[in-house]
């Protein structure tokens, strides 16, 4: 299923800007296969967002290998967001997509938010923090030269690197304390 995919970015990637890639190899080369190395974190079951889905990647490939997941695609550019809904009906996959900015949407309840290149790691952790569960991951391909961006509510949990210039980001969400919380001082 997932190069019948491929075959379905090929056949609008022009109309819609989507990618310069023009053959199955490429797509599965710079996209595919770096969404597919997330499955080392990625659950078998659960809520996966992906924010700035743009053609699908990377949550369309590893809802393409993992059907017990339920996709919460992202995309604000309403003509590619129409490409997602055409690959979602396409493929029979269990998703929705959402064709808003996610600092608009209400609260996702997502297990795993993955993201590709969609913007810098600390205002994307910080816009999407709401809409990750406690105890949920994030899941990002970045440059292979970033640095771990430090955001209130994250901590780094791994990385590894995946080709010639990218590697995955996995941080884990935890529950922020209260801002007003007092802190007991028994002696």
């Amino acid at each position: 299923m997932i190069e019948s995919y491929c075959k379905e970015i090929l056949r609008f990637r022009k109309a819609l800007n989507l990618t310069a890639a023009e053959d199955v190899h490429t797509l599965m080369q710079r996209f595919v296969n770096p969404s597919l190395a997330m499955n080392v974190w990625i659950p078998k079951k659960g809520r996966l967002l992906d924010v700035g889905s743009g053609m699908g990647i990377p949550g369309v490939p590893l809802l393409l290998e993992e059907p017990g997941l339920h996709g919460l695609l992202v995309e604000r550019r309403k003509k590619r967001a129409e490409f997602l809904r055409h690959i979602v009906r396409t493929f029979g996959l269990n998703a929705e997509v959402f064709d808003d900015d996610i600092r608009k949407l209400a609260p996702l309840e997502a297990d795993v938010l993955v993201a590709r290149a969609v913007a810098e790691q600390a205002w994307l952790l910080d816009a999407c923090c709401r809409h990750v569960k406690p105890s949920g991951t994030a899941i990002l391909i970045v440059p292979r030269q970033s640095s771990i961006a430090r955001v209130r509510g994250w901590s780094h949990i791994g990385d590894c690197q995946i080709g010639a210039g990218e590697a995955l980001l996995c941080i884990r969400r935890y529950q922020r304390e209260p801002a007003n919380r007092e802190v007991s001082r028994e002696t």
